[in-house]
């Protein structure tokens, strides 16, 4: 107890200090090590940072900043203290670098965020984490949190964002949470502005300040905020310099917590650091990792044993770093070119993004399993390598994700769900459907697909990637062709032709797509078929030349091992559709103007980037962002409230939804639609364009019944650093002080309008834009909603006759309030567009219900504005009555 109590500390604190010399400290040093040895100082700080700090040796903190071994991507822990090993893996879409069929293909990142769901988000990472864990990882490397500014960027597929910095950061959230279920840290990569592959060693991103922390860098502080392990730098320049030293750039990152780290990609520390490593360090970067990454260990493999061929094949890159290895991290510290207090601050952070994952619980850690030698030191024989870690669960999440990012673009004429009497020809929709990356980080594991007739069992029970055999196993007539066979047109007049086309280009890490095309695009005659469904397989942005010609259109970005199951859920209507578009599909090739530059790009659009650009310039795609369709094709708004728009809490949307669903022959219950919100900023600085603001998914929708969604947003804020200002990274965040608040169901192109809010003068104020009661629930009619969509495009179309909706009881009032907010900075504010009975119809009033309520509202209205000198200035104050629970 006396050497815990007394020599643990001093000890650790003549480890702790580097000035002091080693002429004078040593010889007590080694007395005090040689004295505590075999005590239990460890024990002492259980899992408190500051404690580990105090008692790691100088020698033990170096060793985070480097990956140290080449076979794998590993940093060293301090097992004598209780801190694990670091033990990472390539993400995102699933575990990757291991034996072929041991690991579940998820679908890619970029189809969750199609989703437009959180919870589908959580439970796929969690999913994904289960999986690194039994193969004894504790680190995803990923998600993936770049924008789709350039149409082909290679690595599209591997980024949740789509065209929205919102729905990045929301859906990157929700992944981060997933793996922190199971204890797996996350790293988001890659920062920041990592938009293309072409010359990504050398093109220099030179966006605005302002539009970088608004835009581009928000993806990765919503991971931050959810508590992810690391960001990872990108390969490309930012701001003249590599994004891994990029000063200006990484400390707004670190800005927003201390629980993370900065780790550099795989080779993004370039051979300039055997001069100025101590320039990556002091800019923020903190883990230095695959330094040589190639095949060659920088042209010196004999030093590399780790590295060499194996009968697996090649044994891949060399993982560890080089310039930040603890010697020579020792030599900077020696010579005062990385402070101590840097050092402290990166071992800080690395033990606080493992106690943020739990893993500095021992309980935690013996969940994972443990590396034998054989796993550390070789790529492909380790038995953790060779681990079959897929179950039915993993094969079952992969499904769902696979089925909710599905988008239904096109349904003329109801040609979905299919009959169960329906004969199909089925034209590519074998071993031609592309379902996962192929190269690059973002391939995953390469699953072993059953011979024919043993894939696609029930409930996961195999690999189901084509749609012609879930077709088949779910009881359809199915006559199966290759694409090219389609030529000829139906050999049954009566089929209905199931054709899958997938991009000419395919995405891989190191190149980007030459093109948009989708294989057999141009020459499928569609025309010659009398019903026709077209399933297309997007790694990005794809043209769609045939859209008018084709039946229905629905798109998934790659689905996975599971997406053959997954189409024949959504073409047979054991479920919906849900997903919606997160990228503006074009009309032609780079439509925007923006296409990758070799060396270095100016971001001269600003803030008109993706689906922005096409409403700044008054231009339809082919399919906007967010568009949708489901089979509930008429659903209504019968209330929308809104809380909280003028404190420091986030505002959020209530709405309650009903449906006229009638008889459509899909599975009860399997309905769910996504309601979207957009802003649009009216003052200091008014935009041209909506921007999405949050959305939420109305789950399970019945006739008639109601359902409850409530949508979080942030207030919006801009950077207040001037256009053309790239180092303005030290302005801070500016409130927009006046905007306004759109409803969607089908996107950007189909809004209505809720509310405005002004927040100006030292006053909040907002105002219905809607009255539920004398105009009555807000419509969304989607047959109105592809009218005018084929409309606004010079499509030939029929206007819809108008829905009626069926008599709904009048058991439930609504009723609108006025607006007042009073203005008392420390007050919750809440202030509701109408009051309803909750989980009641609601119905629109008789009129001495509604003059009574209008009356009776009204004076509450009133009296609650005026002063009254014992108010408490920490009340809420709520403008209609409602439950505890919705205050």
């Amino acid at each position: 107890f006396a050497q815990r109590l007394v020599l643990c500390p001093v000890a650790s604190l003549v480890m702790w200090e580097p000035a002091v010399t080693r002429q004078t400290m040593q010889p007590l040093f080694l007395f005090l090590l040689t004295v505590t040895a075999g005590t239990t100082c460890a024990q002492d700080c259980k899992q408190d940072v500051q404690c580990l700090l105090n008692a790691m040796t100088l020698d033990e903190k170096l060793q985070f900043f480097a990956g140290n071994l080449d076979a794998i991507d590993h940093v060293a822990g301090v097992s004598r203290l209780g801190v694990p090993d670091i033990n990472m893996g390539d993400g995102p879409n699933g575990v990757a670098n291991t034996m072929k069929g041991t690991a579940t293909s998820f679908p890619c990142n970029l189809a969750v965020g199609m989703s437009f769901d959180n919870d589908i988000a959580r439970k796929y990472a969690r999913a994904m984490a289960k999986e690194f864990k039994a193969k004894g990882k504790n680190t995803l490397l990923g998600p993936g949190a770049n924008l789709a500014r350039v149409p082909e960027c290679g690595r599209m597929d591997e980024y949740a964002p789509g065209d929205d910095p919102v729905l990045g950061a929301e859906i990157i959230k929700a992944f981060v949470k997933g793996a922190l279920d199971e204890h797996v840290m996350t790293v988001v990569k890659h920062l920041v502005n990592n938009d293309q592959e072409l010359n990504r060693n050398e093109w220099n991103a030179n966006p605005d300040t302002n539009v970088l922390m608004e835009y581009y860098m928000k993806p990765f502080f919503g991971g931050i905020e959810a508590g992810a392990a690391a960001l990872m730098c990108g390969y490309n320049k930012v701001h003249g310099v590599p994004a891994c030293r990029s000063e200006g750039m990484l400390k707004a990152a670190k800005s927003a917590g201390s629980n993370f780290y900065i780790v550099s990609d795989w080779g993004a520390v370039y051979p300039e650091a055997s001069q100025n490593a101590a320039e990556y360090i002091n800019a923020g970067m903190d883990v230095e990792m695959g330094t040589h990454d190639d095949a060659t260990c920088g042209g010196n493999i004999a030093a590399h044993p780790d590295c060499q061929a194996t009968p697996y094949g090649g044994a891949g890159y060399c993982n560890a770093g080089d310039y930040m290895l603890p010697p020579k991290m020792k030599a900077m510290v020696n010579s005062g070119a990385v402070s101590m207090a840097r050092v402290n601050e990166t071992v800080v952070r690395v033990l606080g993004a493992l106690q943020t994952a739990g893993l500095l619980d021992k309980l935690v850690q013996a969940e994972f399993p443990a590396y034998t030698p054989l796993d550390l030191h070789s790529k492909w024989y380790g038995p953790l390598a060779q681990k079959d870690v897929r179950t039915a669960y993993s094969r079952q999440v992969g499904q769902e994700v696979a089925r909710n990012s599905m988008v239904l673009l096109q349904n003329h004429g109801s040609l979905l769900p299919l009959a169960k009497t329906e004969r199909l020809e089925t034209y590519g929709c074998g071993d031609e459907v592309h379902f996962r990356a192929e190269s690059g980080s973002a391939s995953g594991t390469e699953p072993n697909i059953p011979a024919v007739g043993d894939r696609c069992k029930p409930d996961g029970g195999s690999a189901c990637p084509y749609p012609e055999d879930a077709l088949k196993v779910a009881g359809m007539e199915v006559t199966s062709f290759h694409l090219q066979d389609g030529g000829a047109g139906p050999r049954d007049p009566e089929a209905t032709a199931i054709v899958c086309l997938v991009a000419a280009a395919k995405n891989t890490e190191g190149t980007d797509r030459a093109n948009l095309d989708l294989l057999g695009a141009d020459t499928f005659p569609l025309t010659k078929y009398k019903k026709s469904v077209v399933w297309v397989i997007a790694p990005g942005p794809v043209l769609m030349p045939f859209a008018a010609t084709a039946g229905a259109i629905v798109l998934s970005s790659l689905p996975g091992e599971m997406g053959g199951a997954a189409l024949a859920d959504i073409l047979l209507g054991h479920a919906s559709p849900a997903g919606h578009l997160s990228l503006s599909m074009p009309n032609k090739p780079q439509e925007t103007q923006v296409k990758a530059n070799p060396t270095s790009d100016d971001y001269a659009e600003g803030f008109e980037v993706g689906y922005r650009w096409y409403q700044a310039k008054s231009v339809k795609p082919n399919f906007a962002f967010g568009w949708g369709l489901s089979y509930a094709k008429y659903v209504q708004v019968v209330s929308a409230s809104l809380s909280t728009p003028c404190s420091n809490a986030r505002p959020s949307v209530r709405l309650q939804l009903r449906a006229d669903i009638g008889d459509n022959g899909v599975t009860k219950g399997e309905i769910s639609h996504v309601a979207q919100l957009y802003l649009q900023h009216q003052k200091p600085q008014p935009r041209k364009f909506l921007e999405l603001a949050g959305f939420g998914k109305a789950r399970g929708l019945q006739n008639g019944e109601l359902v409850l969604v409530n949508i979080e947003f942030d207030a919006p804020r801009t950077w207040g650093s001037n256009a053309s200002d790239k180092a303005g990274f030290g302005s801070s965040w500016e409130a927009v002080t006046e905007y306004k608040v759109f409803l969607s169901l089908y996107g950007v192109e189909h809004v209505q309008e809720l509310f405005s809010v002004n927040n100006s003068g030292g006053t909040c104020k907002a105002t219905a834009l809607h009255s539920f009661l004398t105009e009555g629930p807000l419509n969304f009619d989607q047959d109105e909603a592809v009218y005018e969509h084929e409309s606004a495009r010079e499509i030939v179309a029929a206007k819809p006759e108008a829905h009626v909706w069926p008599k709904q009881p009048q058991d439930a009032v609504v009723a609108d309030t006025v607006a007042a907010i009073v203005n008392d900075s420390q007050a919750e504010y809440k202030w509701t567009a109408d009051a309803v009975q909750p989980g009641r119809l609601s119905s629109r009033p008789t009129g001495w219900q509604a003059t009574t309520m209008v009356l009776a509202t009204g004076l509450f209205a009133l009296v609650a504005v005026l002063p009254r000198p014992w108010r408490d200035s920490g009340r809420s104050y709520t403008t209609t009555t409602t439950t505890e629970e919705e205050v």
